[in-house]
């Protein structure tokens, strides 16, 4: 069995983060803020408060974390889908090597050496 090289999984979670961070910074400068886009306080509500540290961190945290069951959840998909064409590859592969057992390569006489001319063959008996 061959072995399976997977790439390395270093650039993808720089690649989630880095999202997750950008998410954020892009709900906190939409229109109306966080707040708004959340739909807890209209940007006409009197009483909008900015967002604390806290909150800010529990909302990146929880990000982070959707983005990386989503990673995770293609991977296994990934992972799935790689095992089951190995699979199929090395039955193939097996049905292949049957056929080659039962099959012989014949090549014509006169295709060996010109000028020997037909060759008849009889059963015995």
């Amino acid at each position: 069995m061959a072995d399976i090289q997977y790439a390395s999984n270093g650039k993808g979670n720089l690649g989630v983060t880095l999202g997750a961070i950008g998410t954020g910074l892009g709900v906190l400068a939409g229109n109306g803020g966080l707040a708004g886009i959340l739909g807890m306080r209209g940007a006409a509500d009197p009483e909008e408060k900015p967002v604390t540290r806290y909150e800010m961190g529990l909302i990146s945290e929880n990000t982070l974390l959707k983005a990386n069951l989503y990673a995770d959840n293609k991977y296994s998909q990934q992972a799935v889908w790689n095992a089951t064409q190995e699979g199929l590859i090395k039955s193939q592969a097996e049905q292949l090597a049957q056929l080659y057992t039962m099959t012989k390569l014949v090549i014509p006489n006169d295709a060996v050496m010109p000028g020997w001319g037909a060759v008849s063959i009889k059963p015995a008996g």
